[in-house]
């Protein structure tokens, strides 16, 4: 669950609040009159978009979900990527 904290209170704690939820990996809702707002870290914002952009063409999401499917039977074999890959 997200934890919620009006937008004062992240202004006094913001320092903490980015090693949290780069230590954590749990975003943080930033409440305010203006409009919410969450703070995620770097490394969690980069994989939600690259999930978003894998996602995005039904293609592209019907492959990906059955080469889980495929590891999740045992028919995957793990490899070594080279440096082109």
């Amino acid at each position: 669950m997200t934890e919620a904290i009006s937008a004062s209170e992240a202004r006094k704690t913001l320092f903490p609040l980015i090693e949290r939820v780069n230590d954590d990996h749990t975003p943080i809702e930033i409440v305010s009159k203006r409009g919410n707002a969450v703070l995620v870290s770097k490394a969690d914002w980069d994989s939600i978009v690259e999930t978003n952009y894998l996602l995005r063409t039904p293609a592209n999401a019907r492959r990906l979900m059955e080469s889980v499917e495929q590891w999740r039977a045992g028919l995957a074999t793990e490899r070594e990527l080279g440096p082109e890959e």
